[in-house]
């Protein structure tokens, strides 16, 4: 399974993406990134609080990646392509972690899996059809949590104590990174009382209600959603209401609005298929990570479409929802060789999936140059030269011009960020 074909083929898509961020990656913050500038300002006047740190950005509370966005802004002087690169690590780290659990339950199953089944793995979280997270370093909140989730629920299984208190802290890190993150605690129950021996089940049980109750508490406390949910027009609008749902599943493996959802239809179709035979086989106990991330992330394409439906089906497909929305297809594609297909009928469903990854990865890549980097570039350009820069290419970078006066007198006066090239 590992040969040195497979290594390479694995490798390719990580590689291509670390030259993506070498490439057209800038030390300038963009849009949201600019709210972070706020907490290097207070931390420069010594008045940053554990307040501010647990301040909600939109509907999260990106507690711990502002840590590490602090961490790593004193030892870069706030290169912003240091985020980029620890957005590549987290992934990175995460998809080790799975490769090495998905060759696990493949041994315990005892299933043949296709050779190309790990590189197409790869494809799938190291596509440049995700291009916003790979450009924009305060995407760095949806690596975080999602791979605390992942990593979690898999903790979980184990049964010792120590990959117990694991789970637990990585659920307040998903917690406290992305709001879907508070998911992890509903679907982690569950996974421990139906893997968990009878002798210890009731005490980690309640060691978990404990701790989810608390990390809830705390992060419900005075949050409030930006988002306006607009009932009446989503029940008025099912069917481009389950359109949006499809498109956001779909979106991983072909985000164009118009097409994804074919992808997200045939993915409810392999989900039944894998949940009716590990139902079957009795076998369903090992598969209970992967089933969990695949619910969390239904029940996120559902919570997100409450608040973005009205924007339309473009919406479903934006390209930094794929950094949650990849994992559902990875833990898909695990387990599906368990389900008996016909050969032949099931090499052309791996054919199609390559195929239609590789044109996300070259169309992603070339969108990103467009409408990212093209767009960045002029004011990034400005900074570097010692101009101002202009109003219309302020507002390309800038999620509101008329504050950032202060933000970029703070960031020149410090060298900091593109000011300090």
């Amino acid at each position: 399974m590992f040969s040195k074909k497979t290594t390479l083929l694995t490798a390719l898509p990580v590689l291509s993406v670390a030259l993506y961020i070498h490439v057209f990656g800038l030390n300038i913050p963009l849009w949201d990134q600019w709210s972070f500038v706020s907490c290097l300002m207070l931390a420069d006047a010594r008045q940053l609080t554990l307040e501010f740190l647990l301040k909600l950005h939109n509907e999260h509370r990106p507690f711990f990646p502002r840590l590490i966005w602090l961490g790593l802004a004193t030892l870069t002087d706030y290169n912003v392509k240091a985020e980029l690169w620890a957005n590549l690590a987290v992934v990175i780290g995460a998809f080790i972690f799975f490769i090495r659990r998905a060759t696990r339950i493949w041994r315990e199953i005892q299933i043949n899996v296709p050779v190309f089944s790990i590189p197409l793995l790869s494809l799938l979280l190291f596509n440049l059809g995700h291009r916003e997270s790979w450009l924009m370093g305060f995407t760095f909140q949806y690596f975080l949590g999602v791979a605390g989730v992942v990593i979690g629920f898999f903790l979980l299984t184990d049964r010792t104590y120590k990959s117990f208190v694991l789970a637990m802290a990585l659920g307040v890190i998903a917690n406290f990174s992305m709001v879907n993150g508070v998911l992890f605690w509903a679907l982690g129950l569950p996974i421990l009382l139906l893997t968990e021996p009878p002798r210890t089940r009731i005490v980690k049980a309640a060691l978990w209600i404990a701790v989810s109750a608390a990390s809830l508490w705390l992060f419900f406390s005075g949050w409030h959603s930006s988002s306006q949910i607009n009932l009446p027009y989503l029940f008025s609008h099912p069917f481009e209401w389950m359109l949006w749902i499809l498109n956001f599943l779909g979106a991983p493996i072909f985000a164009f609005w118009y097409i994804a959802w074919v992808f997200g239809g045939l993915s409810l179709f392999f989900l039944g298929a894998i949940i009716f035979q590990a139902i079957k086989s009795g076998q369903w106990k090992v598969m209970l990570p992967y089933i969990a991330i695949m619910i969390f992330i239904l029940i996120t394409a559902l919570s997100i479409s409450l608040g973005r439906m009205e924007f339309g089906l473009r919406q479903s497909t934006v390209s930094r929802y794929l950094t949650m929305s990849a994992w559902y297809w990875a833990s898909l594609l695990t387990l599906l060789p368990f389900v008996q297909f016909k050969r032949l009928r099931i090499n052309w469903v791996y054919l199609l999936l390559t195929a239609s990854l590789t044109v996300l990865t070259f169309a992603g890549g070339w969108v990103g140059y467009v409408r990212l980097y093209s767009r960045i570039f002029p004011a990034y350009q400005s900074v570097v030269s010692g101009e101002s820069i202009s109003e219309k290419d302020l507002a390309q970078i800038h999620f509101d011009p008329a504050i950032a006066g202060p933000q970029i007198e703070f960031l020149s006066e410090n060298g900091l960020s593109a000011w300090g090239e």
